[in-house]
């Protein structure tokens, strides 16, 4: 049996994304920051919009966000 990613993370231990321990700790480290700006922005969106809004209001936002 193919074991999946999940399983791989479960025995990796809590860390999300576990089984990517061969990543090199530099760029290891500027994916979970950029994760992490993500996550906020997707945050940050997610409580300006209504509670009436569906995914394209998000999509659109959340595009409108990235840019400069």
């Amino acid at each position: 049996m193919v074991s999946s990613p999940r399983d791989t993370a479960t025995k990796a231990g809590d860390e999300p994304a576990g089984y990517l321990d061969d990543m090199p700790p530099e760029r290891r480290a500027l994916a979970k920051a950029h994760a992490a700006l993500l996550a906020q922005t997707a945050g940050k969106v997610a409580l300006e919009l209504p509670m009436s809004a569906d995914v394209d209001d998000f999509r659109r936002v959340l595009a409108a966000e990235a840019k400069p």
